[in-house]
């Protein structure tokens, strides 16, 4: 949804409204412009602030990640030098893989709510 603008023709409405109604109004016409351009500002904020929240890189998710890797290396030497079988090793990467999907789909629901 697109923020609401101010248009050219609102600007060009209140002057020609100033001319026509004198200094008297002054004040009241101005006051009306600025809440108009005062409101289409929060609009536009309002719709970029869930864009600003998100923009950050998760560093927790991040560590998780990395440290997967980490932890999979020195395992995997220790798996392939115990036994030459192919399961222990399979084993070993879905219980990583597990435990990262879990995280990931644990953020995006606390994300939604």
């Amino acid at each position: 949804m697109d923020a609401p603008k101010i248009e050219r023709d609102e600007v060009a409405a209140a002057m020609s409204a100033h001319r026509e109604l004198g200094p008297q109004y002054e004040l009241e016409l101005a006051q009306s412009l600025v809440d108009r351009i005062n409101s289409v500002i929060d609009a536009r904020l309002a719709a970029e602030a869930p864009r600003r929240r998100q923009a950050g890189p998760d560093w927790a998710q991040m560590a998780l990640g990395l440290g997967s890797v980490a932890l999979a290396i020195p395992l995997t030497a220790l798996v392939a030098s115990v036994t030459s079988r192919t399961a222990p090793l399979i084993l070993l990467f879905a219980l990583i893989a597990i435990v990262n999907i879990v995280y990931a789909g644990s953020k995006a629901s606390r994300n939604r709510d």
